[in-house]
């Protein structure tokens, strides 16, 4: 009797054992686990480290992210570039049309986290000692390993796969000046190999209260040979601009044409059109000459602001104006509405010159 009650025992004690080792082989990884396998899901243990730089783009935009942490971002239909952001240490500076700021709070917070993402290679590399682990948690059937960190005044989240290690969202959350809740989510597409390098070639972004947009990028380069001051250089080539009272002359910046007309950017904005005068309702007189074509002239009416211009009904009649971009943004265009343009725009380049004249 004893001898089968100390048999059951042994028993008992052997499967509990072996039930404690399984519940042990299963338990989450530690960060350190976590951290490593998340940078050999990208290339292995060499290949990141053989990387000085990435750059690619995504609109017209291009990035360029160092091993070293600093990014460049420019934007502008090649050769124009219209804004520069750059991140290097705790500095984030911003030149738009060649007027240079400083960018602070949550703008400067985001730029700077997205830094150390694009330098990393989309991994948690540049984050190494600043993580804390808070575990595998569970989304429906998927599992994640969440890791946090901060970048004032932002609480950045980031959630790694369980199955194969690569980031699957990066979370910034926070709270605007005026109080207001901020929080912005970036959903990384799975992982594809580009030159022997797994990244996301896609994500979804989305910030709450808006609309989300998928971010698709191309050209994607590593190791490009670059300036030693390339990062340090917030140059813009947007042409230049010169007002006077009445007149004003610039560059154009990007120009679309279709079978409903023609739009023309140009690069002034609106400290320009103040040190010129103009007032909706004025006319002017707008020119534009260049050795390879005969130079034109065509009269138009400015608008300061939407509001101000004649109703949609009126303009598709067939309009010519200067007004502020229709979608928005810090420069003014030309509209050439319900008009066949194409003679014209067949002739035009990036940063040709262009002149108005009120009359």
């Amino acid at each position: 009797m004893k001898k089968r009650r100390l048999r059951r025992s042994l028993i008992g004690l052997l499967i509990l054992f072996l039930l404690s080792g399984s519940v042990l082989a299963q338990s989450p990884l530690a960060m350190k686990d976590v951290f490593e396998k998340n940078i050999l899901a990208a290339g292995g243990k060499d290949k990141p480290l053989q990387i000085k730089n990435i750059s690619f783009k995504s609109g017209a935009t291009r990035y360029f992210a160092a091993s070293t942490g600093e990014l460049k971002m420019t934007t502008g239909k090649d050769p124009v570039v219209t804004e520069v952001i750059l991140v290097k240490g705790d500095k984030v500076q911003r030149n738009s049309l060649n007027v240079i700021s400083d960018l602070t709070g949550i703008r400067k917070a985001a730029h700077q986290v997205l830094a150390k993402l694009y330098a990393g290679l989309f991994t948690l590399q540049k984050f190494e000692k600043e993580l804390v682990f808070n575990g595998l948690k569970s989304f429906g059937p998927e599992k994640f390993y969440h890791l946090t960190t901060k970048a004032d005044p932002l609480k950045v989240d980031l959630f790694v796969r369980a199955d194969d290690f690569h980031l699957k969202r990066l979370v910034f959350q926070g709270a605007t000046p005026e109080g207001d809740k901020y929080e912005v989510n970036y959903d990384f597409a799975p992982f594809e190999e580009v030159e022997g390098l797994k990244i996301p070639l896609s994500w979804f972004s989305s910030q709450v209260g808006t609309r989300g947009t998928l971010i698709e990028i191309s050209e994607v380069k590593f190791n490009q040979p670059l300036a030693a001051d390339f990062f340090a250089k917030p140059d813009v080539n947007a042409g230049a601009v010169a007002a006077a009272p009445g007149r004003l002359k610039g560059n154009v910046l990007d120009f679309n044409s279709g079978p409903n007309g023609l739009t023309i950017v140009t690069n002034w904005t609106k400290a320009d059109i103040e040190k010129a005068g103009l007032k909706s309702g004025d006319k002017l007189t707008l020119t534009s000459d260049t050795p390879r074509r005969t130079g034109f002239t065509v009269g138009l009416v400015f608008y300061a602001a939407a509001n101000e211009m004649p109703p949609q009904s009126e303009l598709a009649k067939g309009a010519r104006i200067l007004s502020p971009a229709p979608r928005g943004g810090e420069t003014y265009v030309f509209q050439f509405v319900a008009m066949d343009m194409s003679s014209l725009a067949s002739t035009l380049q990036l940063l040709d010159p262009i002149e108005i004249e009120r009359k």
